[in-house]
């Protein structure tokens, strides 16, 4: 019976299925009738178009309806984004901080009452060659919303054209007379509706987008978009069955559980790896459905077996194989100078790892942006360690195979495991939940021949994997998983999930510069606080996990080591990278949107940037009297407690940095990370004796900022006996101060402990 359903199933999805007949015509869009048009207007949020004379054409169908509208003539656009950071955006990658001027062609392609709204009052008739040719802007419109290498469309245009449903989706490609194309999107399904787009300029990505907010009466409302359901579905869980063979082959069968959120459903995306081979898709009882997987692409549309409506469920099985896991040698990613080519051929074979080549994708997905329960089990070769995310339920032991079953604590979008011939390091602390550490040992008996090595490298990362879930516990709060887990991957690269981390096998070896190797331990930890403890609100949020794990785990580390010249090295070296890109880089409030464009530098400006704030905000709190931190500490620890196992945005921690300070700081938010302004200031000083003591006069000028641009800047002042600290308020061109002191100052230096992200120049007062 299982032969059957699965042969079935299979010449289900090799026959001719809706999905290849929508995808078919929306690719093939003509001409098909033409009508005159004058002075027609055209409204969608922050979008107006004027039509003022030309021809309109009304474009082939598509799944029964008309989806689309070409225009060629004379017209104009006008298009204004509502928030600062998506004007200052706009102006960077475009030019100006509103679109507006002549177009020459245009085409929309909808599932809204658009065709009504153009078409009413026009009197069309067939169209023929001699009537204009739209083919040129029909293609360029169509490159953005259709990929035909993978055969896959603009998930909320062919999730509203397969349902046979008005969703609201509106794109308007727009060939502009003056400047680059674009198009514009209306797309419901996204929590942030609106949005504007332009070619890829970096290889792999197709589209960019420059700018994308809320619809114009969210934003009116204060919606966040963290309390947002837009997707039509709900995902409320994944049940997992995974076998892997001595070899790495992987065999998995995942049912995932559906909830309608709205109108009527008929078919749902997911996503799934490209090199995994899917053999079946049923539901649970093994009834077969139609699905359409192309070539390999990683878009899997499957059609239920009948429609979903609001409150409905609806369950997929989808039944795969294939090489997710790799074998492979960090050997291979290691290349310095000195690097002797003729050792490649002793050490290969015996450096070998088995690696995850899609961390996110190696299950079929629903959404990236909802959380999900899971419940997993994993059938492994028993002579191989193995971990996973959430609680471990079970353990057995099978012949020669272990039956592992975990259930998350937590629901989650961040699901991952590691396997491999690990050696097991398991760490019991009373400060902390129990930690098991997994090293690859006989790669590193190899590595050890080459370079030197520490001879027990798992104890050496079990430190600082302990000491810095002991010191987040003690300066933000408990962490929200009852084991942790820490496993070695062949790349430079760290990465966290729920109790897990990920940590380079280059951190195993411990050459690094001081403090390197401790921060970016600290900083995969950081993230059981920082991303999994509290989850960003949404893409615009990634500084909430990077920028808040980046600065952690230099915190860690300047106490760890007990070295604050170490640690102001390291925020100097990441000023010197911001400073470097302060006039292209994009403003940390564009999130993961700043790596869609190469002068966005999202490293460097989530990241480091993102942890100069922290830092920047830990300076202003200092008691300038006592050099207390606990007013900072209080407030990280005050915000960690109160997202706990919840998702916070960037306003919700604006919110709480006003609650410590006791005043408002949209001017300090607006600048840091709605900006990417960066100040030079010019500082010169000089001190005069009167009549009750000494006169200290105090310069500053500002530059490299716009006028307006403010910030508490700390002073500070030696003697021949003790120092003190002073903060002035820097604003405009030129601030200047004269301050009482009770003695001749030695010296006075502005910006001391790096507390403002700006860069600091000395002159004589005259």
């Amino acid at each position: 019976m299982i032969a059957v359903a699965a042969f079935a199933a299979a010449a289900l999805c090799s026959a001719q299925t809706p999905y290849d007949s929508v995808f078919d015509q929306l690719r093939s869009l003509k001409p098909d009738s033409v009508a005159p048009v004058r002075a027609l207007r055209l409204h969608r949020d922050a979008l107006s178009l004027s039509l003022d004379s030309g021809f309109l054409y009304l474009l082939t169908a598509v799944g029964g309806r008309t989806v689309g509208v070409a225009f060629l003539g004379q017209g104009s656009v006008w298009f204004a984004p509502p928030l600062l950071v998506e004007q200052f955006n706009l102006r960077r990658v475009l030019g100006d901080s509103t679109i507006s001027g002549p177009i020459t062609a245009a085409v929309f392609v909808f599932a809204d009452s658009s065709e009504r709204e153009l078409t009413r009052s026009l009197h069309f008739h067939p169209w023929s060659q001699g009537t204009g040719d739209v083919s040129g802007p029909i293609g360029d419109a169509l490159g953005y919303l259709v990929d035909g290498h993978s055969h896959s469309v603009n998930v909320g245009l062919m999730t509203a054209i397969l349902n046979h449903a008005a969703s609201g989706y509106f794109a308007a490609f727009l060939q502009r007379q003056r400047g680059e194309s674009v198009l514009f999107q209306f797309d419901p399904t996204e929590s942030e509706e609106v949005s504007l787009l332009r070619r890829g300029r970096i290889p792999g990505l197709r589209v960019e987008t420059v700018c994308q907010f809320e619809r114009a009466e969210d934003l009116v409302n204060n919606v966040e978009v963290g309390a947002k359901q837009p997707e039509p579905l709900a995902i409320d869980s994944y049940d997992i069955d995974a076998t892997i063979d001595g070899n790495y082959n992987m065999s998995t069968r995942v049912t995932l559980r559906l909830i309608g959120r709205r109108d009527v459903q008929r078919w749902a995306h997911l996503v799934l790896y490209d090199e995994l081979d899917v053999d079946s898709v049923t539901t649970p009882t093994g009834e077969p459905l139609i699905h359409y997987r192309h070539d390999h692409a990683s878009p899997l549309w499957v059609r239920f077996a009948k429609p979903v409506g609001p409150g409905d469920t609806a369950a997929v099985r989808v039944v795969y194989h294939g090489r997710v896991i790799d074998v492979g040698s960090a050997l291979q990613h290691f290349r310095p100078p000195w690097w002797d080519s003729t050792l490649q051929v002793h050490v290969p074979t015996l450096d070998s790892w088995a690696f995850i080549k899609s961390t996110e994708t190696w299950y079929p997905r629903y959404s990236f942006e909802q959380d999900a329960s899971l419940k997993m089990t994993f059938r492994t070769p028993k002579y191989l360690k193995f971990a996973s995310i959430g609680r471990l339920v079970s353990s057995d032991t099978e012949g020669n195979t272990l039956v592992t079953r975990w259930e998350t604590e937590l629901p989650t979008t961040q699901v991952s495991f590691n396997i491999g011939k690990f050696e097991q390091l398991d760490i019991r602390d009373p400060r902390i939940p129990p930690v098991t550490v997994h090293l690859n040992a006989d790669a590193h008996s190899v590595i050890s021949r080459l370079f030197p090595h520490t001879s027990r490298p798992e104890e050496l990362v079990g430190a600082d994997v302990v000491n810095s879930l002991s010191f987040f516990t003690k300066v933000y709060g408990p962490p929200l998983y009852h084991h942790y887990y820490a496993t070695e991957i062949p790349y430079f690269h760290g990465q966290a999930f729920p109790g897990m981390i990920h940590l380079s096998w280059w951190t195993f070896v411990g050459m690094r510069s001081k403090g390197d190797d401790e921060s970016f331990r600290a900083h995969e930890m950081a993230h059981q606080w920082w991303g999994i403890g509290v989850e960003p609100a949404s893409y615009r949020e990634a500084w909430i996990a990077e920028g808040f794990a980046e600065f952690s785990g230099l915190w860690y580390m300047q106490v760890i080591l007990h070295d604050n010249d170490t640690y102001f090295k390291k925020l100097r070296e990441s000023f010197d990278h911001i400073r470097h890109v302060r006039n292209q880089a994009a403003p940390i409030g564009l999130g993961y949107r700043a790596a869609e464009n190469r002068k966005g530098n999202y490293t460097v400006t989530t990241y480091e940037k993102g942890a100069w704030i922290l830092q920047m905000l830990r300076n202003m709190m200092i008691n300038p009297r006592t050099m207390s931190e606990e007013r900072f500490t209080t407030m990280m620890r005050d915000f960690y407690e109160t997202y706990r196992g919840k998702r916070a945005s960037t306003p919700d921690f604006q919110r709480m940095v006003e609650k410590h300070i006791g005043q408002p700081m949209d001017w300090f938010f607006d600048e840091w990370v709605y900006g990417t302004a960066v100040p030079t200031y010019t500082f010169a000083w000089k001190a005069e004796p009167d009549s009750t003591g000494v006169t200290a006069h105090m310069r500053v000028r500002q530059t490299d900022v716009p006028d307006d641009f403010a910030m508490f800047v700390p002073v500070l002042i030696k003697f021949d006996q003790g120092e003190a600290l002073v903060r002035l308020l820097v604003r405009g061109p030129t601030t200047e101060v004269q301050l009482h002191l009770p003695a001749q100052p030695v010296s006075m230096e502005l910006n001391p402990l790096e507390s403002v992200l700006a860069d600091v120049k000395s002159e004589g007062w005259d």
